[in-house]
């Protein structure tokens, strides 16, 4: 990946995308500096609220039945588009692997990326495509979206034994849970050979920052803690045998002085 991959990103974001991000992010508040994740969690409404739940259901039905091309936070797409850089990184990882790719996404909803992007992992000579997700979503994911290469599991363990996946995906989702340190190393200590986070907010102050969010009725009416990180916190436990092989700017936006990032590590052995 270049270092023009800035620009052509800022240029390549699609008219349907700029629109959800007017949607999404357009009366959304990133709120407070809580001094624990439980305290966030006491003054919002929490991620299992059943509306949530429901529209991602919903969402991806629409798009497993073709009435939709993709769908996002449950905001349903009619035009195929791609996230260019994540498509990118995952092609450079099928192209060492002669075509073949095969991911553990690791909080992807239903499948929700794999669905995305479909159309292009088409290209590929060998795919597989591995959700790991809380049970209820494994559960409707399994009766009703596993098809081709995608695959749900309610466990990283469950995940590797059956699949044994390369690379692991962590899109938008590390923000959002409790202990998402603990998953990092993990993830680090496990013989996987690349690790992908994306769509993922920074803060430069020297620790995290806990907020709570609080989602635009236009989507759903919802709040929940969301968690800026600290970069070199984050990242500290791939500080060694590891690499930063890629890195890019996301289209994600916050009402707080934030920057969200996308990078791909890769294991080096040394």
């Amino acid at each position: 990946m270049s270092a023009a991959w800035p620009k052509k990103i800022k240029h390549a974001v699609p008219a349907p995308v700029r629109r959800w991000l007017r949607r999404r992010w357009y009366g959304a508040i990133f709120s407070g500096d809580f001094p624990s994740w439980a305290a966030a969690r006491a003054a919002s409404g929490g991620y299992d609220a059943e509306v949530i739940f429901a529209r991602t259901i919903a969402a991806a039905r629409a798009v497993r039945d073709g009435r939709a091309a993709w769908e996002r936070d449950t905001v349903l797409f009619h035009e195929p588009a791609a996230h260019a850089p994540l498509l990118e990184a995952l092609r450079a990882v099928a192209n060492a692997n002669g075509g073949r790719l095969s991911v553990l996404d690791f909080g992807g909803s239903l499948g929700s990326t794999w669905w995305q992007h479909r159309a292009w992992l088409g290209e590929f000579a060998e795919v597989r495509w591995s959700v790991v997700e809380q049970p209820r979503l494994v559960a409707i994911g399994q009766a009703e979206f596993a098809r081709g290469p995608l695959r749900f599991y309610e466990t990283i363990e469950a995940c590797c034994a059956a699949e044994r996946p390369e690379i692991v995906l962590l899109s938008g989702v590390l923000p959002y849970l409790e202990e998402p340190h603990a998953l990092v190393r993990e993830i680090a200590g496990r013989d996987f050979q690349r690790v992908i986070i994306d769509r993922t907010g920074f803060v430069t102050r020297g620790r995290d920052r806990l907020t709570v969010q609080r989602v635009p009725a236009s989507i759903y009416e919802a709040s929940y803690p969301c968690r800026f990180f600290d970069r070199e916190k984050l990242l500290a436990p791939f500080a060694r045998g590891w690499r930063i092989a890629a890195e890019w700017p996301t289209f994600d936006q916050a009402d707080i002085a934030a920057e969200y990032r996308g990078l791909m590590l890769e294991k080096t052995g040394t």
